[in-house]
């Protein structure tokens, strides 16, 4: 059974994500309330992009300097919500705003990577590992499902503008709640104990995690999912507005999300004996072939069909996905290592993204599912490459097992303590 810091963890994780993702939906609506909606886009995309690349770097600082560095950054994050709130609230010019979310960005702790990090000291057992990191990603899921839900609430009660403040209001209290845990549970460690020598210390000084063998397969799969995720972002959007069918917004958007949620309690609670890599490589075959069929979804119900069979397998992917970083890692990269998931996924989200407004900019819908098509195609292409050399290798001398393995490898569901509190991937704001 789940113990108490993993059960109050896990609610921490839970309210992190949602108030995260809740940030930024209110920021672009805030900043279009008073600059118009091309200058908000413009804060808003550059922000997501300094949060994707200097994720690692954050996660690289914490991993080196401990606790201290975390009170440092929540500081400096809170300080500077205040003033991205003060600038919004009087109106100040834009360009004055920018620099002050991108401050916000490259200063704000990465807890979602810290949190992660964390299971593997608080877990009584590889069972719970994997049964915390299961309720982890489903309730990621269910979060980014309610982030939008509770954005447009606050939205009618309080208006952009004050939305955003008690939006950004919640989540310094949320660090608040992550700092005093990590103080009560020693969480963090104060310096990451010491390891072999690595064979080339120059490139692992450099790359960090991305050294280690197997990191970039990780790390694949969610490239793929990343370009996806960002391409059907704009798609919708445009695409039910030139059709004129605005009631399909929510469910399009919803869709994915909602199959996580379903597939992520189905893979908790259903046995799966299989190697680790192999369950990765088939979940990700999974996700990627309802998606080979996007270039005849014009119909707006086999779009939507085709997202939510896709998105039963987007959850069970970022279980593996942790459970094999966690296997990978070493303590002085560990958290480095959990940015990257979130990282990659949005690297790639927002390049799709900007590909695919082009091309619905000029009504280029064909082109756009067909895109996306190439994408699902280029992964599934890759996975099949991958499953190929790995079937027609000799058999390995066996290694020492990993917590992860032996947590994969068992019949486990995450039990009722572990459902009370929580994935995608990335910290969402601010």
């Amino acid at each position: 059974m789940t113990g108490r810091p993993v059960r109050g963890l896990l609610t921490i994780a839970f309210l992190t994500r949602t108030t995260a993702a809740m940030l930024p939906i209110l920021l672009l609506l805030a900043l279009a309330d008073a600059h118009g909606y091309a200058r908000a886009a413009t804060v808003g995309g550059t922000y997501t992009l300094v949060l994707a690349l200097c994720a690692p770097v954050r996660g690289r600082l914490l991993d080196r300097c401990g606790p201290r560095m975390l009170l440092a950054m929540a500081c400096a994050t809170t300080t500077l919500l205040a003033l991205v709130a003060a600038s919004i609230h009087y109106t100040w010019p834009w360009p004055t705003t920018l620099p002050l979310v991108i401050a916000a960005t490259l200063t704000s702790p990465p807890l979602n990577a810290a949190l992660r990090s964390s299971w593997r000291r608080l877990a009584t057992g590889d069972a719970q590992l994997r049964a915390v990191h299961s309720a982890d990603s489903v309730l990621e899921e269910a979060g980014f499902v309610l982030a939008p839900l509770a954005a447009g609430a606050t939205l009618v009660l309080l208006g952009p503008r004050h939305g955003y403040e008690l939006a950004a209001a919640c989540f310094t209290a949320v660090m608040a709640l992550y700092l005093t845990a990590v103080h009560r549970h020693h969480l963090t460690p104060t310096r990451a104990a010491p390891t072999a020598r690595p064979p080339h210390p120059r490139r692992r000084h450099w790359l960090g995690p991305l050294a280690l063998p197997g990191m970039l397969a990780i790390l694949l799969p969610l490239l793929v999912m990343g370009a996806l995720f960002g391409g059907t972002g704009i798609l919708i959007p445009a695409y039910t507005q030139h059709e004129h069918a605005t009631a399909w917004l929510g469910p399009l958007l919803a869709a994915t999300s909602t199959g996580g949620v379903l597939g992520g309690i189905a893979y908790a609670v259903l046995p799966w004996r299989s190697d680790l890599w192999h369950k990765y490589r088939i979940l990700t075959l999974g996700f990627t072939a309802p998606a080979l069929l996007l270039f005849l979804a014009r119909p707006l119900w086999l779009l939507a069909s085709l997202l939510l069979i896709a998105g039963l397998f987007v959850t069970p992917l970022f279980i593996n996905a942790f459970l094999l970083t966690d296997a990978t890692a070493t303590d002085e990269t560990r958290i480095e290592a959990n940015t990257w998931i979130g990282a990659t996924a949005d690297v790639a989200n927002g390049i799709m993204a900007t590909i695919i407004g082009t091309l619905v900019q000029a009504q280029k819908w064909d082109t756009a599912l067909l895109t996306l098509t190439g994408c699902a195609a280029t992964g599934t292409a890759a996975t099949l490459i991958q499953m190929n050399r790995h079937g027609s290798r000799p058999s390995a001398q066996p290694r020492q097992n990993t917590p992860a393995d032996h947590a994969c490898s068992g019949v486990v569901a995450p039990s009722s303590h572990a459902q009370g509190g929580p994935a995608a991937a990335a910290e969402q704001h601010p």
